[in-house]
């Protein structure tokens, strides 16, 4: 058997763990106060227009869509799946059209305070999910702060998950 590609794995996670959260936070609106909801939506909105951001600079067409990591406007939460299930499916399909060599380019790029900068794609596709972990995090201890338990969303839970053979 061949080994999965493990960014491939790792962009199905992501998909998977956003798809969790989104649709718990969005059953949960009523659990919490309006100001901690748009909190809840706005951190989630973060890490979806910096996937758009680099998404940009992987495809190398020009960034002109954010002059910020985030949106003025707060999304409503189901505006914020779609897009976010959109932008994930484009990253699955990406990763797993990409060789070594691909993989090892530099790629040149402005942040949006306009200091430059330039990773590997490997690099770049390694902090969207990281960048993509920490704020589910962060997003979930809003809700375990109003009694709403966070998914269990861990790698591990994916996998078992996915192929419920790898427990015996």
């Amino acid at each position: 058997m061949t080994a999965p590609n493990p960014l491939a794995q790792l962009y199905g996670y992501k998909r998977w763990a956003n798809e969790e959260l989104l649709a718990l936070g969005e059953a949960s609106q009523t659990a919490l106060p309006a100001d901690d909801y748009r909190l809840f939506v706005r951190i989630l909105n973060h890490t979806y227009v910096v996937d758009q951001i680099f998404a940009a600079h992987l495809a190398g067409r020009p960034q002109t869509a954010y002059v910020a990591t985030n949106t003025e406007e707060t999304p409503s939460i189901d505006a914020l799946r779609q897009a976010i299930r959109t932008s994930d499916d484009w990253y699955l399909q990406y990763v797993g059209g990409l060789g070594d060599a691909q993989l090892a380019e530099r790629v040149a790029f402005r942040f949006t305070d306009g200091d430059t900068g330039s990773m590997s794609r490997s690099e770049i596709l390694n902090h969207i999910v990281v960048h993509g972990t920490y704020h589910r995090g962060a997003a979930g201890r809003i809700l375990a702060t109003h009694a709403v338990q966070p998914p269990r969303d861990s790698l591990t839970t994916f996998l078992h998950r996915l192929e419920p053979g790898r427990r015996w």
